[in-house]
Parts: C-alpha cells; structure tokens; sequence
C-alpha cells in the first residue's frame, strides 16, 4: 500500500518530467527559417564605380576591363563605371534597380 508522501512524491516527478520535457522542446529552431527560401548565388554588385587604387587592365581590342577577386569580369563603360560581363548575370543575386540601371548601359560599354 501506497502512503501520501509516496503518492505525492511521484506525482511530483511527473510534473517535473512534463515541465521539462515542455522546456526542452519549446527552444527548438525558429519554424520561419524553414520557410524562408535557400539562396545558394552570392551577392555581388553589376555595376562598379572605381575607387583610388582600383587596377583596370586594357584587352587587346582596346577595351578596359576589371577582373574583381571573385573571379568576374566588369567592362569599362562610356561613364567610366564597370559592367559586369553578360556571362556572370546568372551567377548572383541583385535587386531589380541595379539590374535595370545595367540593362539600360549595358549596350552602350562597347565604346571607348
């Protein structure tokens, strides 16, 4: 036969097994990460401006162009800003704004 303090006392585990169990599993990972989409692209810039120090090199055709430490290749435009080579686009994310601006100049750094 059981007595009260034994009663009580395993009443008293179970709660603190339940208040437990509820502490561990409400400090899981926040649920909206999982809802958020997976971006894999870098961000980088499609349109440069140089800087002092910048080191622009000439291609044989005449034209400059900027090879950033990424890898991608940015071409002098009439403006003196660089663009980034049409073959890299796909390669990262950037905002609507930026990709206008560089559609629109885009054509126009072939000059010298």
């Amino acid at each position: 036969m059981k007595t009260n303090a034994m009663k009580r006392i395993q009443l008293l585990a179970l709660i603190t097994l339940a208040i437990a169990t509820i502490a561990i599993t409400s400090c899981g990972t926040n649920r909206e990460y999982y809802s958020q989409p997976y971006r894999s692209r870098a961000s980088f810039s499609l349109i440069i401006s140089p800087t002092p120090g910048f080191a622009m090199h000439r291609y044989p055709d005449g034209r400059y162009y900027y090879r950033s430490p990424e890898g991608y290749m940015y071409w002098r435009g009439y403006d003196n800003r660089f663009y980034l080579d049409r073959s890299y686009l796909n390669r990262g994310r950037y905002d609507q704004r930026e990709y206008n601006e560089w559609k629109r100049y885009r054509n126009y750094r072939r000059r010298h």
